[in-house]
């Protein structure tokens, strides 16, 4: 199957995926029966990699955290079982700097490794900032998951065979468009937002809620605005990829 084929019935099929993810994310009552089901799939991938993302971020900062979905608010949690363990954070650093070392000569990679490296030395010791960052590599990680699917599709890297890949694309363009369905939600519905500031019977437990607060002048605005912006690069990247890719022909 071609890209151009795979893109657009994945394109098409997660527009109709989430039709039911605006009803919901809204609050609008329409049937939409059975696409329901796919949303609810979609949502759940989508729940399952957020909290993946605040793990990672957790041990990348020495918390030893497990990912769990949250049966009795929704969603999703990432538990910590202690503060940050500085032999667990000795051990990321250490393993950082042999990946530089090992993968020298992949420079992009380790190029990569360096900057998690210096982000890492530069914010751990500062609470606010490293669970800021934490906080925001949950929605990070949903955003750079749905570009790691497009480019699967795009450069047909689904060893599966086409099914394989066209799953990757609508799961990428799913994932990409329901942020942005939260995205517009959390700016312009005031019962969303509400219910955003009010999860897990708390107040001001949302991710960008938490961000927000930390920092005097940063507004829960300007964060979800960064988080959208990821988002659109995490769509453009794969895309970007694809059209050097062709001129190099």
């Amino acid at each position: 199957m071609t890209t151009f084929r795979t893109l657009l019935i994945g394109f098409t099929g997660s527009i109709l995926i989430c039709i039911p993810v605006y009803q919901w994310i809204m609050h609008y009552k329409f049937s939409v029966f059975p696409l329901g089901w796919a949303a609810a799939g979609l949502n759940y991938t989508a729940t399952f990699f957020h909290e993946i993302g605040h793990t990672l971020a957790a041990w990348f900062y020495g918390y030893p955290t497990l990912p769990m979905f949250d049966f009795t608010h929704g969603g999703g949690m990432s538990v910590s079982f202690s503060d940050s363990n500085t032999i667990i954070l000795a051990c990321v650093w250490g393993l950082l700097a042999y990946g530089i070392y090992h993968f020298r000569t992949y420079k992009m990679l380790s190029a990569i490794l360096a900057l998690l490296l210096a982000l890492n030395l530069s914010t751990f010791s500062n609470h606010n900032l490293h669970m800021s960052v934490i906080d925001f590599a949950g929605p990070g990680f949903e955003a750079l998951i749905a570009g790691f699917f497009l480019f699967r599709a795009i450069f047909n890297l689904a060893p599966r065979g086409s099914f394989e890949r066209i799953l990757n694309a609508i799961f990428g363009f799913g994932l990409i468009f329901r942020i942005f369905i939260e995205f517009y939600a959390l700016l312009h519905s005031e019962v969303h937002r509400l219910l955003y500031y009010t999860q897990k019977g708390s107040h001001g437990f949302g991710d960008f809620d938490k961000i927000a607060d930390r920092f005097y002048g940063l507004s829960f605005e300007t964060v979800i605005y960064s988080w959208t912006a990821l988002t659109f690069i995490c769509l453009a990247l794969p895309f970007t990829l694809l059209f050097f890719s062709k001129t190099k022909h």
